[in-house]
């Protein structure tokens, strides 16, 4: 895994995360209305930050390693030899990687809300929606400071990496602009001794990773069966749309727990056991730099509405079902609502 090859995947990531999502915001913009309702807000701010994001990581084109006890990001981009701007960009793009994490999470939330606690929808309509992105903000925030402080190059991690980067990347860690966690470090007589502060950075990253994949879980297993509650009292319309709901439920939960969770999980882990990783760290990187990308053809795929419009075909909003001319019951008609309301990314 050459340099050559994590910045190629970086720039196809990124070049793909503008089509993909521009395309998925004209649909959501422009074909949706009726179909989502109040959710295409929710669901126009993920795929505006997904934009976003793709356009700071490629901005930091970040480098990684992991030697030892020590965890390194260094900033690859033209920016790595300005000390104080490569160091905002790089702790941006940290905490950025933590909001689409969090982001993700507030869908979920979102049509937790809509499928399970129908009735609470009020609480969160019109300007009031804004209320529930506020953990997301609050998670940024707390990583931001938690890279800017926790993770803040020294002499002792420069010194630690400088020869392993200088051999690998050809770099200078005394020059280059990098953030880095290290576990362990010898003192003059060469006894070794735990750096509490890092691990208690790293403890921090953990409990957000945790907190906001629980969140997911939590809300897709109670949509799940309230979904399955609801099936038979569900016309045939209803049940396909369903049926296509948990498809979509179900790869935008696995995908980003092989690519956002576990994979970062361990790469912060395994520096304390002192296993060597090396090159293998840019691999949460490079899952990054794709996710955007790669997150908003499962909606488009998965939703018939969305494919439709992206194949051209006519009737894009057939199977909304109008509460006041069908047969169904009325409940059913709640369900089919609300789960029409949340046809969308998670």
């Amino acid at each position: 895994m050459n340099n050559f090859a994590i910045h190629l995947v970086q720039y196809i990531g990124f070049s793909l995360a503008q089509f993909t999502n521009l395309l998925l915001l004209y649909i959501i913009a422009n074909k949706a209305k009726k179909l989502l309702g109040g959710y295409r807000y929710v669901m126009i701010v993920f795929v505006i930050y997904s934009l976003f994001y793709s356009w700071i990581e490629i901005a930091v084109s970040p480098l990684m390693y992991a030697h030892r006890s020590m965890f390194i990001i260094m900033v690859g981009s033209s920016l790595r030899y300005e000390e104080l701007a490569g160091t905002f960009i790089v702790c941006l793009f940290c905490a950025a990687y933590s909001l689409m994490i969090a982001l993700l999470a507030t869908q979920f939330f979102y049509r937790f809300i809509a499928v399970c606690r129908p009735q609470c929808l009020y609480m969160i309509n019109g300007y009031k929606l804004c209320l529930i992105f506020i953990p997301g903000v609050v998670i940024f925030f707390l990583w931001y400071f938690n890279v800017f402080f926790g993770m803040r190059s020294t002499f002792e991690k420069a010194e630690y990496m400088r020869n392993v980067v200088l051999d690998i990347y050809e770099e200078d860690t005394f020059q280059i602009v990098f953030v880095a966690l290290q576990y362990w470090e010898d003192d003059l007589n060469g006894k070794s001794h735990f750096r509490m502060i890092d691990f208690v950075c790293y403890l921090g990253f953990l409990l957000m990773i945790a907190s906001c994949f629980l969140t997911i879980v939590f809300c897709a297993m109670k949509i799940y069966f309230k979904l399955k509650e609801d099936l038979n009292s569900m016309s045939v319309r209803t049940k396909e749309l369903n049926r296509q709901l948990m498809m979509t439920l179900m790869f935008q939960t696995i995908f980003p727990f092989f690519t956002m969770y576990s994979t970062v999980g361990t790469i912060l882990t395994v520096p304390i056991f002192e296993i060597e990783v090396g090159k293998l760290a840019n691999i949460p990187g490079m899952f990054a730099s794709i996710y955007p990308a790669i997150e908003p053809i499962f909606a488009i795929l998965c939703v018939k509405e969305f494919r439709n419009c992206v194949l051209c075909k006519k009737h894009f909003v057939s199977n909304v079902i109008p509460l006041q001319h069908s047969p169904i019951p009325r409940n059913s008609l709640m369900t089919a609502h609300a789960s029409l309301q949340n046809s969308s990314n998670l």
